[in-house]
């Protein structure tokens, strides 16, 4: 019986340990949130309106050192920062009328900087999908 209260305190202190890496790991990723309406009203242009807030806990990133964009297929469509609003990219995209439903998710593309120079990071948004209005 007294093996198993003696190790009690490391398997506790070694759970600890591990939850701590977890969060820790998980409050450093940047964090996207989709404002695009999953079914938006028929645009007559064919044009769709998408908008995301993207927000990252590294520092240092430059408004000129970030890129994003609207990813459909294979396709890569740019965004644009909303004006007066931080954190904020809005894009008009042409989607397929013969499509009833398009994933599409968002990537930004940035620089950061680190001791002696800047690195290259991209980050991926989850998988969305917008339901194509018919006119």
């Amino acid at each position: 019986m007294k093996e198993t209260t003696d190790r009690h305190p490391y398997l506790v202190k070694a759970s600890v340990t591990i939850l701590s890496v977890g969060l820790l790991a998980a409050g450093c990723a940047p964090t996207s949130v989709n404002l695009t309406p999953s079914h938006p009203p028929a645009a007559s242009t064919g044009l769709y309106p998408f908008e995301v807030q993207w927000d990252s806990p590294r520092r240092g990133i430059k408004a000129d050192d970030l890129k994003a964009y609207v990813v459909i297929g294979t396709n890569l469509f740019p965004m644009t920062r909303v004006a007066n609003t931080p954190n904020r990219w809005e894009a008009l995209v042409p989607l397929p009328p013969d499509k009833t439903s398009v994933p599409y998710h968002y990537k930004f593309d940035y620089r950061y900087p680190e001791i002696r120079n800047s690195s290259v990071a991209s980050d991926l948004s989850d998988e969305y999908h917008l339901v194509v209005p018919r006119n």
